[in-house]
């Protein structure tokens, strides 16, 4: 297999942390939920991971299959589910926003995307993951 990408990050603290970045490009600060001040907790970091790198993958899909994509707005919404036995997980909403592809096309897209995209793939089976998908002309 063959790294496309690698990055290193260190958090001390757990969630008040500090994170830093191998290659120092971002400082940022962790809260847990909840918390007042600045900071931006775990699960939105995620979910602006996740937002970011679909996006990304359908508009290379999009492109690859030569679609005419006008415009993309992806939108991630993260909850953090308690479980009956113990523990939590996540469960996300997707609200894709496309203008210029028509119903057949979008689907294609996006079902492409879930394939190519590494937080699709991570998640695939272990989270509840919801799309709703708003087609603008």
């Amino acid at each position: 297999m063959k790294v496309f990408y690698d990055t290193d990050t260190t958090a001390e603290n757990g969630r008040s942390a500090k994170p830093t970045l191998s290659d120092e490009a971002a400082k940022i600060r962790v809260t847990p939920p909840g918390v007042e001040g600045p900071g931006i907790t775990p699960e939105e970091l995620f979910a602006v991971g996740y937002a970011s790198c679909f996006e990304h993958s359908l508009k290379m899909v999009s492109g690859h299959k030569e679609y005419p994509l006008n415009s993309i707005e992806v939108r991630a919404e993260g909850n953090v589910i308690e479980k009956a036995e113990g523990g939590y997980v996540l469960d996300i909403d997707l609200h894709l926003e496309f203008s210029g592809l028509t119903r057949e096309q979008a689907d294609d897209v996006i079902q492409t995307a879930h394939t190519l995209c590494p937080y699709s793939n991570a998640i695939c089976g272990n989270v509840d993951l919801r799309v709703y998908t708003k087609l603008n002309s």
